[in-house]
């Protein structure tokens, strides 16, 4: 990433508008460890326009409106020709007694987005370049599993993925909070034999498990040559961490629920093997940067969490082999909105060559299909 070029901008918000869209049902409900069904996407469109013209036009998570109406709007709107680390500083401060680990950093996360955009199409260039990026792709692992997918399901959908080309597979498993943990083993065990050896495959629990469950569900999978056994245990746990890792050879990885750069660090010294920090789920794209530089630095692998629509674009500026998980059951229908979005080719996200980021809404069949719900709009 380049040497946050966005902190000496300035800006002047003069509009804000927000389209709520209806809910897109999925074609089957879509479980894990921990929750579930996700039977539905519903989400907002968030757009900001600037007086140099320009405009930004977001994905806005529905859960981090009303976050925005209380703390970041007016903000907004008073600002006039102002620097962006004095904008950013002004705005992180206001969810201070939020905390900076739940959904209000995330809202910040995501509308720290919606000015690298603004920014990068001043810049004339794609998201990507602006902030250090030499190639215009990113690696892909396919991710999928359900926990509420029969054995069958289960192993044909792991096929398709392979029949797709991807090298890599993510499943869930720990169902119903861990209780069923010999089924979750005999089904790894049948995607396995079905996906052959060639095919590296992860399981991720949710933070389903505690730490001797984890250990013993590690033994009972350790031939099934896992590549990384993602969150088993709570978030927050460092010391659960280490126990783990100082136990088993097995790639332990965390990093999908940190909002900040700082627990990464306490990861480094729990002995974690793989960062995965979620782009659009950072504080910012600043801490989102420091958590994969410290990834670069440790020789850890590095993987961005489910939206390669929102997040190739950031990991095509870290290390080649990072990685984008592309959850399909879950986002594929979602692809509906984009008019212009990342082409998926090859096990790439391959970055379409547009000013700013990497997508732009579909508004015509939007409109056409009747896809808003509500809509708000909040003006200088």
């Amino acid at each position: 990433m380049n040497d946050y070029n966005i902190l000496k901008e300035r800006f002047s918000i003069t509009e804000i508008r927000c389209k709520i869209l209806k809910p897109e049902t999925l074609p089957k409900p879509f479980y894990d460890a921990t929750m579930g069904p996700f039977s539905s996407y519903h989400t907002s469109i968030l757009t900001l326009v600037d007086n140099s013209g320009f405009k930004s036009e977001i994905e806005y998570p529905l859960s981090c409106l009303e976050i925005f109406k209380q703390y970041f709007a007016a903000v907004l709107l008073e600002s006039k020709e102002t620097l962006y680390s004095d904008l950013y500083n002004t705005l992180f401060w206001r969810i201070r007694n939020e905390g900076f680990r739940g959904e209000a950093a995330r809202a910040l996360g995501y509308l720290d987005r919606a000015f690298y955009d603004i920014a990068s199409q001043r810049a004339s260039m794609p998201l990507h370049h602006y902030i250090g990026a030499k190639r215009n792709w990113a690696k892909l692992y396919a991710s999928g599993g359900s926990t509420g997918l029969s054995d069958e399901e289960l192993v044909d959908e792991c096929l398709s993925f392979k029949e797709a080309g991807y090298s890599i597979i993510k499943i869930k498993a720990g169902g119903d909070f861990g209780t069923h943990l010999k089924e979750d083993v005999r089904r790894i065990g049948k995607v396995r034999a079905g996906l052959g050896d060639d095919i590296r495959l992860a399981v991720d629990l949710n933070q389903a498990l505690t730490v001797p469950q984890t250990l013993d569900f590690i033994k009972e999978i350790e031939d099934l040559d896992i590549e990384w056994l993602e969150e088993p245990i709570h978030s927050a746990d460092i010391k659960g961490m280490e126990e783990l890792t100082s136990k088993t050879s097995m790639c332990i990885s965390f990093g999908e629920s940190e909002r900040t750069f700082y627990p990464f660090q306490l990861m480094v010294n729990a002995g974690i093997g793989h960062f995965q920090p979620v782009g659009n789920n950072m504080i910012s794209m600043i801490e989102f940067d420091k958590a994969c530089k410290l990834a670069t630095k440790h020789n850890l692998m590095l993987s961005c969490g489910s939206f390669p629509n929102v997040n190739a674009q950031l990991i095509a500026a870290q290390k080649e082999d990072s990685m984008c998980e592309y959850l399909i059951p879950y986002l594929k229908p979602m692809e509906k909105y984009y008019k212009i979005q990342p082409i998926i080719k090859d096990c790439k996200a391959y970055l379409p060559e547009l000013n700013g980021i990497s997508t732009r809404f579909d508004w015509e069949r939007i409109k056409t299909e009747k896809m808003i719900q509500d809509s708000v709009c909040w003006k200088k």
